[in-house]
């Protein structure tokens, strides 16, 4: 990482500090010391020097540096002669009873206005669900999301919380309602659990299309999207990819064709994903095949579409589930209180979206450098200058 000088003066981070003002404060206006934007906004920086519990979140909110606290928005102290910094109780006690639903629209609307500003490429999001393995909402039940990432870009754009007596498939029409408004026609992809007729009701009729994994969950379905595809694997393939690496070699080979026959809403278009892996001798280690249903017509599901949006789909679980429990070690975060366990979620979501809008990929390595000085969080909260980016 570049450790090049940038001037602080040059930098705006107000776009930021107002989409934190405008979530809704649940404290009493009386005797309030600290405005909700700054308790977030050095909530936010405490995260990306990897803070992981309450405890943490809260010893690194006190070692910032004065000037870092004065362009978040600290007040200014005069009895001490200093800008102030929120305690651990004022951070436990907000994160505990914000409105965190609120908090998830304010931020993916955020992130996606700050993505999305200069790219013109067909939008596609990924919508999977993540247990917190170490968060409990109950003797017997563990707290579960469901969040939606912009591929491509790696940032989540929305995120719901599971109810305890339900699942992850009921939630999808919340998720989509709660997605930024999009130009064009974006691709929406999900796994197999997923491909039920009420989810690609509310998939199209929101005005995206949805690309389905067809498995044994739905038998009948599988069987017909089969014996569509199955003449194709006599023909050369429509598209193909390869990759080198970690001692192998992955080839990817995609075909598609409508989906005449196949009985499912809206679908248009039937595809199937073969992935070979060789040794580097060339000798196979493993295939397999995955089906594929969409209801993006064939003008625009080409075997490119579908092995981009199908690939592309993983990177929630590679870039934002893993990435949450290696960098911040989230699955083993016992936080039951309240609304924070989620509240974590989403900040680190937030942090995570900041670092990869700076073009960094590194992300556990950014928060070990951010920790060893905090003001160094500064650019990446910059969304109006020309300042630095690594």
């Amino acid at each position: 990482m570049s450790t090049a000088p940038f001037d602080p003066e040059r930098c705006d981070i107000s776009s930021l500090l107002t989409m934190l003002g405008r979530v809704p404060d649940p404290r009493d206006p009386r005797g309030r010391i600290f405005s909700l934007s700054f308790v977030l906004a050095v909530t936010l920086v405490a995260t990306l020097t990897g803070a992981k519990c309450l405890r943490e979140l809260g010893s690194r909110i006190a070692d910032l540096p004065q000037p870092l606290l004065v362009r978040l928005g600290a007040p200014f102290d005069h009895f001490h002669g200093i800008f102030r910094a929120p305690s651990e109780k004022t951070v436990r006690l907000l994160l505990k009873t914000i409105d965190v639903d609120a908090l998830d629209l304010a931020f993916g609307a955020w992130l996606f206005a700050q993505a999305t500003r200069a790219w013109g490429e067909q939008l596609a999001i990924a919508i999977d669900g993540k247990i917190l393995r170490g968060a409990w909402s109950g003797e017997n039940t563990q707290v579960r999301l469901l969040s939606a990432m912009l591929q491509g870009k790696g940032v989540v754009v929305a995120q719901v919380r599971v109810p305890d007596d339900t699942n992850e498939i009921t939630q999808v029409a919340d998720l989509v309602g709660k997605l930024p408004e999009t130009l064009g026609r974006p691709a929406v992809t999900l796994d197999a659990v997923h491909t039920q007729h009420d989810t690609t009701d509310v998939v199209v009729k929101a005005g995206m299309d949805y690309v389905l994994t067809i498995k044994g969950n739905q038998p009948t379905l599988e069987r017909q999207t089969f014996e569509r595809i199955l003449p194709l694997l006599q023909e050369p393939p429509h598209h193909e990819a390869e990759e080198r690496g970690h001692g192998r070699i992955k080839k990817w080979r995609t075909w598609a064709t409508n989906a005449d026959g196949i009985d499912f809403p809206h679908a248009a278009t039937a595809g199937v994903i073969r992935r070979d892996e060789f040794d580097l001798q060339g000798a196979r280690v493993s295939r397999e095949h995955a089906l594929i249903l969409t209801s993006a017509p064939g003008g625009r599901a080409t075997a490119a579409y579908l092995h981009t949006h199908i690939r592309g789909h993983w990177g929630i679980e590679n870039e934002i589930h893993y990435t949450r429990d290696t960098a911040w070690r989230e699955d083993a975060n016992p936080t039951y209180t309240g609304n924070t366990n989620h509240t974590l979620a989403s900040f680190r979501n937030l942090a995570i979206g900041v670092i990869r809008l700076n073009q960094i990929r590194r992300i556990k390595e950014t928060l070990e450098y951010i920790a060893a000085d905090r003001y160094r969080a500064l650019p990446l909260l910059v969304t109006a200058c020309n300042g630095p980016t690594r």
